[in-house]
């Protein structure tokens, strides 16, 4: 969507606040019957893997959603509220909310810029305005869509992550090396890879959502011709014939012990594997998956808040 195309139209926003499960579902049930315009807020930690869970103010999200003011929208709006019924059966959840965003408010919706570490600066940015010019200074400017709900670098585990790719691009083990992002939602870690001399990079996400997304931010932060998209998870048959020097994967305790042993074989002899998402209480049964998933020594465990980042090294004897 173009900026004067933004301040000459209207949007309906939709909200609501739920347990941070169904968070998933009421993005697809936005995203399938809005406009591709969807921003989860987190409120707290909350872990994918918890299942049913007594409530506390740690569990709660709140998913917005963005329909254009055009002739579909009652349909749309509909289709909209039949989903959240339904799902209200299944958790309780307080009525959801409308508003009008006008224009003014609609071309100024985005969130600030994340800045992390000493050299990574995360800024918003829309396709159709045009591929943004970088500053002339010596950050590092990774650009992504807002609205979208995927990483901005603001949660922890991503944070963790951005961290040490940084720390391997100041030691420069990163340059030069091919990149595997597993679960990469925004592809925020495949960017800042790229950006700081990674030579390519596979991103790899189950959400076609997310899909759009990544391919959006690779072309906005100028890294779209070093990077290849895939939809599915591990294994998975489309990934090309080799293993890689980083593996990341920034999801959730369980997937990470569920695909353990093929992360470790994507990975070559020497190479290195990111794996985040992780709580403190779920530490030692992802830190035994992978131990006995293959030939690896867990180097470091980093730490922001509850939440917890695991530095892998795979031997060079395998």
């Amino acid at each position: 969507m173009s900026r004067h195309d933004a301040l000459s139209d209207r949007w309906l926003e939709i909200s609501v606040v739920l347990s941070s499960e169904f968070a998933e579902p009421v993005t697809h049930l936005f995203s399938r019957y809005g406009d591709g315009r969807v921003f989860v807020s987190q409120t707290g930690d909350w872990d994918a893997d918890a299942g049913d869970t007594d409530s506390n103010p740690s569990d709660v999200v709140s998913v917005y959603g963005y329909l254009k003011m055009d002739a579909s929208v009652d349909s749309r709006k509909g289709m909209i509220e039949v989903g959240l019924r339904l799902m209200s059966e299944l958790t309780d959840m307080p009525p959801h909310s409308e508003r009008i965003v006008s224009p003014e408010e609609w071309s100024n919706q985005t969130f600030p810029p994340i800045r992390v570490g000493d050299r990574i600066v995360i800024t918003p940015w829309m396709r159709d305005d045009g591929i943004p010019e970088d500053p002339d200074d010596e950050d590092v400017h990774v650009y992504l869509s807002p609205g979208l709900a995927f990483g901005t670098g603001n949660h922890p585990t991503t944070r963790l992550c951005l961290q040490q790719i940084l720390v391997d691009a100041g030691s420069d083990r990163l340059k030069g090396r091919r990149v595997l992002d597993v679960g990469c939602g925004s592809g925020i870690l495949a960017i800042a890879a790229l950006k700081l001399g990674a030579s390519r990079a596979w991103c790899l996400d189950i959400d076609e959502t997310a899909i759009l997304a990544i391919r959006d931010n690779l072309v906005m932060s100028g890294v779209a011709d070093r990077a290849h998209v895939l939809e599915g998870s591990m294994p998975n048959p489309d990934l090309p014939d080799f293993q890689f020097d980083y593996v990341f994967a920034n999801i959730t305790s369980r997937a990470l012990i569920e695909i353990s042993e093929p992360l470790v074989q994507s990975a070559k002899p020497g190479g290195v594997i990111f794996v985040s998402g992780i709580l403190a209480d779920q530490v030692e049964a992802v830190r035994d998956a992978f131990s006995n998933a293959g030939s690896v020594t867990i180097m470091d465990a980093c730490q922001d808040g509850d939440w917890y980042m695991l530095r892998i090294a795979k031997s060079e004897q395998t």
